[in-house]
């Protein structure tokens, strides 16, 4: 059965591990083994803003909800390098400082839903639905809003079917490389839920 609960301090390299695994085709510019990627990306974690999908103790899936307030990740510039090199890791932490600590312009009663991946071995199974609704229910906030890439077609359906609302596209500077064409950014309101 799966618990949904706030992530613990011992639950830290087990949520960079899920992350690395759910965002693999992100990260293998940088480094193909989930691994390395995990303890690259392990300390920027900032705990208190994540939520795990708990299997009889082992982590299923993660999301984390951050606000204007502060971010679910950070960049440790240090860490990056000794896992990817010094060119990758270099690069690495010019991209993910972007993706990882932008400000959030919403207000303090908006969540913003990242980070949302779950482990291989558990994929197929409604986690994701059911880790987004519980997480969402531990929450104060009013609104939450998330961003998905136009190819991720099962998490776009999955998002919708929770009552998420597409509101904006972005076009993605580097398609090509990335692989994908535009941001989709997602809202869902409780008090219209």
């Amino acid at each position: 059965m799966v618990h949904i609960r706030e992530a613990k301090e011992t639950d830290r390299n087990s949520v960079a591990l899920c992350i690395a695994e759910g965002f693999e085709k992100d990260f293998s510019v940088l480094c193909k083994d989930n691994q390395k990627v995990a303890d690259a990306i392990v300390a920027g974690l900032n705990m208190k803003r994540f939520y795990v999908a708990d299997i009889e103790g082992d982590i299923a899936g993660v999301l984390a909800i951050s606000d204007c307030n502060g971010r679910a990740a950070g960049v440790e510039k240090e860490s990056l390098k000794k896992q990817f090199g010094f060119f990758k890791g270099f690069i690495g932490a010019l991209v993910l400082k972007e993706e990882f600590e932008g400000q959030l312009e919403y207000p303090s009663t908006t969540g913003y839903i990242e980070f949302v991946a779950v482990r291989k071995r558990y994929r197929k199974r409604g986690i994701a639905t059911t880790m987004l609704k519980e997480s969402m229910l531990l929450t104060n906030y009013q609104d939450f809003v998330l961003d998905v890439t136009d190819v991720n077609v099962g998490a776009i359906k999955c998002y919708m079917q929770l009552g998420f609302q597409e509101f904006k596209r972005v076009p993605e500077k580097h398609a090509k490389q990335k692989g994908f064409s535009e941001k989709i950014y997602m809202r869902y309101s409780k008090i219209n839920a």
